[in-house]
C-alpha cells in the first residue's frame, strides 16, 4: 500500500514539473513581440541633390528648417530647396566661414571667422564684430562669445572681454559657450570649464597627467570631485537637467557635482613603467567610435543623446548605447561635424554632405505601447 502511494506521489510530482516547464516555455497569456532592430532609411544630400557645399562645419534645426554652416556660407533647407546666405546677400555675416551654430531663446546664433550674428526667424542682426568667434550664445539681454582671448560678454550693455586675468577663467582659449537649463553661463576652454557668477568664473578641471623630466606626474582634479573625461572642451549641451560635455578624450554627462557618467572608446594613454614613460592601449567602456567629440544633439524629450565623433556616430538612449551597426552602418566610421534633430529625424553633417536619418523617433514606439 505504501509503495502504491509513493508511486502515485512520484507521478504527481512529475506531472507538476512538466506543467511548470510548459508554463516557463510558453509564458502566461499572449506572447509579446520583441522590438526588432531594422535598418533606418537614410537620405544623403550632396551637390547632386542641391546642397551648395558638401564640407559642412556645423548643423542646427531652427524654425522648422535645417541650417548648415560651411566655409562657403550658411545654407537653409526648407524640405525642398537649399537657400544660400553669404556676405553678398546677408551682410550681417562677417564672413562666409561659419564656425558654429546654436539655437537658444528661440534664436539662431551664428559664429563666423569674422564676427557673430543672430537670426530670430524674421530679422538678422550683428552681435559681435571684434574678430573670430568660435561660438556664440544669447539669453534675454545676455550675449556671450567664445574667442581665443576669453569670453566676450554683455549683460545688456557694452561687450567686454572676460578671461584669466580679469575674471579668473582657467584659460583664455575658449572653444564653446552655452547657457544651461538654469540660465547659468558656461565657458569650455582648452584646459577645463568655467561657470560665470557675479563677474567671476568658477573653474572645473578633471584629473590629468603631466611630464616632469623623466617622470609622469598625476595632476589632481579641481575641485576634488571633478571627473571630466578630458579638459580640452569641444562641445557642450544641456541634457536631462545635466550637462553633456564633449572633449578630445571622451564624453561626460554630469551635474558638475557628484554625478559623473564618463564614456570613452579604446584609446592610447601614457603610463610610468619601470622608470620609463610608455604608451599603452586602454580599453574603452562604451561603443563610442572615437574619443574626439565634435557634435551633440538631443531628441525633443531628452530621451536620446546623439554623439558625433571624429570616427563616427553614437546614440545613447537612457543609459544604453544603440546598435548602429544594424540601424545605420554607413555612419559608423565617418567623421561627424554637426548634428541636428528635427521632427523625429536625425540630421548628420560630414565632410561629404548631410545625411537625413528618417523616423529615429519611432525606434521605441513599440516599447512604449507594449
Amino acid at each position: 500500500m505504501k509503495q502504491g502511494v509513493a508511486a502515485m506521489r512520484g507521478r504527481s510530482f512529475f506531472l507538476i514539473l512538466v506543467c511548470i516547464g510548459i508554463l516557463l516555455v510558453s509564458g502566461c497569456g499572449p506572447k509579446k513581440e520583441s522590438v526588432k532592430a531594422t535598418k533606418l532609411e537614410i537620405e544623403h544630400f550632396t551637390r547632386l541633390k542641391g546642397l551648395p557645399e558638401e564640407a559642412i562645419t556645423s548643423l542646427a534645426a531652427f524654425g522648422g528648417k535645417v541650417w548648415a554652416g560651411s566655409q562657403k556660407g550658411l545654407f537653409c533647407f526648407d524640405g525642398v530647396n537649399w537657400k544660400i546666405h553669404q556676405r553678398k546677400n546677408t551682410n550681417v555675416l562677417g564672413s562666409d566661414i561659419i564656425e558654429d551654430l546654436k539655437v537658444n531663446d528661440n534664436v539662431l546664433w551664428i559664429a563666423t571667422d569674422n564676427g557673430a550674428c543672430r537670426y530670430d526667424g524674421n530679422n538678422w542682426s550683428s552681435v559681435y564684430t571684434g574678430g573670430r568667434a568660435r561660438s556664440v550664445i544669447g539669453r534675454g539681454s545676455e550675449i556671450a562669445v567664445a574667442t581665443a582671448y576669453g569670453v566676450v560678454y554683455s549683460s545688456g550693455g557694452e561687450m567686454r572681454p572676460m578671461g584669466k586675468e580679469n575674471a579668473g577663467l582657467v584659460m583664455d582659449e575658449v572653444n564653446q559657450v552655452i547657457f544651461d537649463a538654469q540660465g547659468q553661463l558656461w565657458a569650455g576652454t582648452r584646459a577645463g570649464i568655467g561657470k560665470l557668477g557675479s563677474g567671476i568664473f568658477q573653474n572645473y578641471t578633471g584629473p590629468a597627467k603631466s611630464v616632469m623630466g623623466s617622470s609622469l606626474i598625476d595632476v589632481p582634479p579641481s575641485p576634488s570631485n571633478c571627473r571630466l573625461s578630458g579638459n580640452n572642451i569641444k562641445v557642450m549641451m544641456p541634457f536631462q537637467n545635466m550637462l553633456a560635455i564633449g572633449t578630445t578624450s571622451g564624453l561626460s554627462v554630469t551635474d558638475m557635482g557628484n554625478v559623473w557618467n564618463n564614456y570613452m572608446s579604446q584609446h592610447r594613454d601614457w603610463f610610468q613603467r619601470a622608470g620609463k614613460i610608455v604608451e599603452e592601449t586602454v580599453s574603452g567602456n562604451s561603443p563610442l567610435p572615437g574619443n574626439v567629440i565634435n557634435a551633440l544633439a538631443r531628441s525633443d524629450n531628452n530621451e536620446m543623446l546623439f554623439v558625433g565623433t571624429d570616427k563616427g556616430l553614437a546614440i545613447l538612449h537612457d543609459k544604453t548605447w544603440l546598435d548602429l551597426a544594424t540601424l545605420m552602418p554607413n555612419l559608423l566610421k565617418m567623421p561627424i561635424t554637426g548634428l541636428a534633430w528635427l521632427n523625429g529625424d536625425l540630421w548628420v553633417a560630414t565632410g561629404e554632405g548631410i545625411f537625413q536619418v528618417k523616423k529615429v523617433s519611432g525606434l521605441f514606439a513599440a516599447e512604449k505601447q507594449s
